[in-house]
């Protein structure tokens, strides 16, 4: 396999190429019947400015009208919804621009697949970078980005980290698949209160130390690690603990062609995995468990520690129940001899971005795309999203003034304090559903030689 290439083909994926052809001589935007029901955010007519309007940054913006389509992960009743929708409206008010938003499912991705393999491809999709969207611009599904980087000014303020995260096989030369928008932290919440109450004397950074919290935790009717064994949360922290043994190549090279079972230092991390389940780390029945039932248990001061990433600190504040005030964040605790020298942590920048579609970059589309992304990174639109949504931003510039919440502020220091394992998502590519579903497995009862034996068979399936 192509290193560049992290994909793992599929007859669908196949298919899609072919439906793009088709639909190029076959299908117009105005021929579309948008039966996903996309809705209207804001009314098609602004009110009449002239040629030009100034937008809050104090640059024109073309009132140049007609309709976008869009499909969106943000979906209604999130904090990202709310930053977003506020950019939509100021947008269709500014260019007189309609925009048909259809939010998208949990499985949007086959969502938009199938969008497309019926002739109605959206223009733009803001979606993250994960499973078979990591397939779209080699199917023709979406085009290379690199163009409008310097095209639309966004070169000069994104950050070079962020941009090789959406190349194909995150290689500096790797064809643009998206723009990236949303980064994360990822790091591990510990309720002090919650420890504190159990006897554990600070936060362990040591497995030995975990065990022992572990214990005590339970001692006083506490749980302690909690996390979604049977989804993608799960699968996050598995392959953060398998990384405590294994240098950052070896672990790419097994993520993305298999031979776990075959790699010394990977199998000394599954095993390590499988101590710290069998020692009680994980509350009971964590394999049945989703991202919803963590959160709830952690929120509601049930369990002390959980695995979450940014987009949980808003959610934390608004569960009112003040634990953002009890929770330090930090890192994994680690085995003697790890290749990390602090406490293990994630982050990156395939949260969420913006993939655009064939249909969105054809000639009398383009700018209509290109005005609605300009929008959403100038710099007040940005800091928003850091403050509603705490995201970290993907250019740079100082955002320090809107992270109004305290997670989010105690987040941008964790660098000095962590040390950051790969990502797995651009490595597993399209093999993430079944892999989570080893997880689950080995969040329950599984030993290493199976676990590792069904990872190998995920991966090269």
């Amino acid at each position: 396999m192509d290193r560049k290439s992290i994909r793992r083909t599929t007859p669908l994926t196949a298919a899609l190429a072919l439906a793009f052809v088709l639909a190029a001589c076959s299908t117009t935007p105005a021929e579309e019947d948008n039966t996903a029901q996309p809705t209207d955010t804001a009314s098609p007519t602004a009110q009449d400015t002239g040629d030009e309007t100034s937008d809050s940054s104090g640059q024109d913006t073309e009132a140049t009208g007609g309709t976008l389509s869009v499909v969106t992960r943000w979906a209604s009743g999130s904090p990202e919804a709310e930053a977003q929708q506020r950019i939509f409206d100021a947008f269709t008010a500014a260019t007189g621009i309609a925009l048909e938003v259809t939010e998208g499912l949990e499985t949007i991705d086959d969502q938009v697949e199938t969008m497309v393999a019926g002739n109605k491809a959206p223009d733009l999709v803001i979606v993250n970078l994960f499973d078979k969207t990591l397939g779209w611009y080699e199917a023709r599904v979406t085009v290379d980005a690199q163009p409008y980087l310097t095209e639309w000014g966004l070169a000069e303020t994104m950050k070079e980290d962020a941009l090789n995260e959406w190349r194909v096989g995150g290689e500096p030369d790797g064809a643009l698949q998206g723009l990236p928008y949303s980064g994360f932290s990822w790091p591990v919440w510990y309720n002090t209160d919650l420890l504190e109450k159990a006897g554990v004397e600070g936060i362990p950074t040591t497995t030995d130390e975990l065990i022992a919290a572990a214990e005590k935790l339970r001692a006083a009717d506490i749980d302690p690690v909690v996390v979604g064994g049977n989804d993608w949360t799960g699968q996050k922290l598995f392959y953060q603990i398998a990384q405590s043994t294994t240098d950052a190549s070896a672990m790419k090279d097994v993520m993305q062609n298999g031979g776990y079972c075959d790699t010394a230092s990977v199998m000394d991390g599954i095993q390590l995995f499988t101590d710290l389940r069998d020692a009680g780390v994980f509350v009971d029945n964590v394999a049945g468990l989703t991202a919803d039932d963590m959160y709830a248990m952690y929120y509601s001061e049930q369990a002390a520690i959980m695995s979450a990433g940014s987009w949980a600190y808003a959610g934390a504040v608004d569960a009112g129940t003040g634990v953002e005030e009890r929770t330090t964040l930090g890192g994994f605790a680690l085995p003697s001899g790890s290749v990390f020298d602090k406490p293990s942590s994630l982050q990156g920048f395939t949260g969420v971005g913006f993939m655009i579609t064939e249909q969105g970059a054809a000639p009398d589309r383009i700018d209509l795309v290109r005005q609605l992304v300009q929008a959403f990174y100038e710099t007040q639109n940005v800091g928003d999203f850091v403050k509603t949504a705490s995201i970290l931003p993907p250019v740079t510039g100082d955002f320090a003034s809107y992270a109004t919440n305290p997670l989010l502020a105690e987040a941008l220091g964790l660098d000095s304090e962590v040390s950051y394992a790969v990502m797995p998502d651009v490595w597993i590519g399209s093999a993430s559903d079944p892999i989570i579903a080893v997880l689950a497995g080995a969040y329950g009862s599984a030993s290493p030689d199976e676990i590792c034996s069904g990872l190998d068979s995920a991966t090269q399936s």
